[in-house]
C-alpha cells in the first residue's frame, strides 16, 4: 500500500507512529524531523529524528537540539530534536505533516552526523 506522504522532504516535521518499538527506543506517535536528503527517489524510506518536549536540563545534552515554535514548523511549544535516536522509517509510519524547519536544519544535520561519528 502506497503512502499519501511520498512528497515528504528533508526538513519536514511530521507526526510519526514509532510503534512497535523495543527497549529504550522512542515509542508512540510523536513528532519527528526528516533529516535524510531528497535523493532516494522511489525508495519510501526516510531518516528521521524524534522530537520531544523541551526540558530545562536538555541544554546540557549535546545531541538534543532546541526548536522554538514558529508558524512554519507547526510546533506548539519549545521542543528538542533527539539526534541520538534518529532512525530510518517507512513513509507508511507518517501520520501527517505539521510543518517544516529550515532555519535550524543544517545544525540538526551536523548534530546527527556527530552522533554517527561517535560510534
Amino acid at each position: 500500500m502506497k503512502s499519501k506522504f511520498t512528497e515528504i522532504r528533508q526538513g519536514d516535521i511530521c507526526s510519526v507512529n514509532f510503534n512497535p518499538t523495543h527497549g529504550d527506543e522512542v515509542k508512540k506517535i510523536r513528532h519527528a524531523i526528516v533529516i535524510s536528503g531528497n535523493f532516494a527517489v522511489g525508495l519510501d524510506l526516510k531518516i528521521v529524528a524524534p522530537i520531544t518536549s523541551w526540558k530545562k536540563d536538555f541544554d546540557k545534552i549535546w545531541w538534543l537540539h532546541m526548536l522554538v515554535p514558529t508558524k512554519q514548523n507547526g510546533l506548539k511549544a519549545n521542543s528538542a530534536v533527539n539526534c541520538y535516536q534518529m532512525r530510518c522509517i517507512s513513509i507508511e509510519r507518517i501520520v501527517k505533516k505539521i510543518g517544516s524547519e529550515t532555519a535550524e536544519l543544517e545544525e540538526i544535520i551536523a548534530t546527527a552526523q556527530n552522533c554517527i561519528e561517535m560510534i
